[in-house]
């Protein structure tokens, strides 16, 4: 009987509302958040089973021959791993040759696994070999649950980024339809104040928020309005003759002027001087028409007062900086290796100097067939004697 799939069920996103989207959205890239903490946990619990194998092998290295068979067994297990990743990629006249060899690395793991048993078959020893027996195990568990969840972490985040792109999408179909409306409203109101007469006449300049995201616009009486604009320059002097100028730059663009706004009671003018007040203190970018046509104004300094004969008009100084908005864009981290990495291979005989940490059961010896050194050059280049090396002391090997 043909085995039975069952599909996943497909959302689709056309249609759906800019709220529902922004939910979703958030809760897709929560579950990739959640992936990314597992998988931290799980590197987590590597370390931490490491120290356990490093803690046994101090001890076991007591033992004698555990070492060497240590070696041999985790050079064997390499050997192994090789052989099964060219396996994998091999052509099928090849994999006959491939599968022998790696029979007989497993007969030989099998031989010096049995040969470490008898070596820690004490019960002290056989303490520590268990730890590390387990602790090995779980390594291979973390590693092969961390290949799973990279790869479910991978699908979700695909998934993640649709519903981001198509919130994203939406959210910038509804932004442009309210600029269109909020801009035709704004319009429609200037349009309206030109056309009024007598005491609604003295509209002279409009203020509106230059992203659109609200119809409220500002129309306000201007009076001794002052445009300036500062340029700095940068000279060097010259022998017997004028300055020579090398470059300018700009420095600022400022309007300044008296505004009249209109209302009704001083109390409904103080209202919309608290809104616009606030659009100052959260640096919101406004357009300005009036005496100055500016599209990237900001206001830098704003001040209210009243004259008694005028209770329904109120006084504002404003100073509007002309500024262009800074995109300032975070660099990314490369994930190519720096020069310095493989340069410090080719440094001086002093940098090339390279030392180990010696642990229980460690000899010249060992050194010397570890590192193919000499065991009189480790003699010569260290001050320890052969019989007696410290332990946690560090020993020169090149």
């Amino acid at each position: 009987m043909a085995k039975s799939t069952t599909k996943k069920k497909v959302v689709s996103l056309k249609g759906r509302s800019e709220t529902w989207l922004k939910n979703q959205s958030a809760a897709k890239n929560s579950v990739v958040e959640k992936d990314a903490s597992q998988i931290a946990k799980l590197k987590a619990d590597i370390l931490k089973q490491q120290k356990i194998i490093d803690k046994a092998d101090d001890y076991l290295a007591k033992a004698s021959g555990y070492n060497a068979q240590k070696e041999a067994y985790d050079a064997k297990s390499k050997e192994l791993a090789e052989q099964r990743a060219k396996l994998s990629k091999a052509k099928k006249k090849d994999q006959k040759t491939i599968q022998d060899k790696i029979k007989s690395l497993q007969s030989d793991l099998t031989t010096i696994s049995n040969t470490i048993k008898k070596i820690t078959a004490s019960a002290g020893y056989q303490k520590y070999w268990t730890q590390r027996k387990n602790a090995k195990n779980k390594i291979t568990q973390d590693k092969n649950a961390i290949t799973k969840k990279e790869a479910k972490k991978k699908t979700d985040k695909k998934v993640a980024t649709n519903y981001s792109d198509a919130y994203n999408n939406v959210k910038s179909v509804a932004h442009k339809a309210l600029v269109k409306k909020n801009s035709a409203a704004i319009q429609t109101k200037i349009k309206k104040a030109k056309a009024a007469t007598g005491w609604n006449a003295g509209y002279t300049t409009a203020v509106y928020r230059a992203d659109y995201k609200t119809s409220r616009v500002f129309l306000l009486g201007e009076v001794s309005p002052s445009e300036s604009i500062e340029q700095n320059h940068v000279t060097h002097s010259v022998d017997a003759k004028d300055t020579r100028i090398t470059h300018g730059s700009r420095s600022s663009k400022q309007l300044s002027a008296t505004y009249y706004l209109h209302g009704n009671s001083f109390k409904e003018m103080d209202e919309l001087y608290e809104i616009f007040e606030g659009w100052q203190r959260k640096n919101i970018e406004l357009e300005v028409r009036g005496f100055s046509r500016w599209k990237h104004a900001y206001i830098a300094s704003i001040g209210k007062t009243i004259d008694t004969p005028y209770k329904n008009v109120l006084a504002m100084p404003i100073t509007f900086d002309y500024e262009l908005r800074a995109h300032i864009k975070s660099a990314k981290k490369s994930k190519k290796k720096t020069v310095a990495s493989s340069g410090a291979k080719k440094g001086t005989s002093k940098s090339a100097k390279k030392y180990i940490t010696i642990k229980a059961g460690m000899t010249y010896w060992w050194i010397s067939r570890k590192f193919g050194v000499s065991i009189s050059w480790l003699e010569k280049n260290n001050k320890w004697p052969a019989t007696k090396i410290p332990i946690g002391v560090k020993v020169r090997y090149k």
